[in-house]
């Protein structure tokens, strides 16, 4: 018998919910809310679109900077001599390889 008293508590709940819905109240209530969160979604997808315009703009400069950047690198390659020593330092720092850091708490009991 205990376990019909959730299903009860819903029934009565769903009851008094839906007298509220036709009372009007909650009605324009729920529509305010409603309104609320359509304009903070609009607002959010403006903000979205505005920054994505910037982010294009950035990119489109930094792509014509480094198509120019390619052509005048090109043009100095071909007119230096091509150097032996390796003058790359992120080079030698990927070269050496770090040691692997153990988690705390490990798997292994301390006695």
């Amino acid at each position: 018998m205990w376990h019909l008293a959730p299903f009860a508590a819903g029934v009565i709940a769903g009851a008094v919910a839906l007298r509220l819905l036709k009372a009007g109240k909650t009605g324009t209530g729920l529509e305010k809310a409603q309104d609320r969160l359509r304009d903070a979604t609009v607002s959010g997808l403006q903000a979205i679109e505005s920054a994505s315009a910037r982010a294009r703009a950035r990119l489109g400069e930094r792509a014509d900077g480094a198509e120019a950047a390619t052509e005048a690198g090109a043009t100095a390659a071909a007119a230096a001599p091509a150097e032996g020593g390796d003058d790359d330092r992120g080079a030698r720092r990927r070269a050496k390889v770090a040691p692997r850091r153990r988690k705390a708490g490990g798997t292994k009991e301390r006695a």
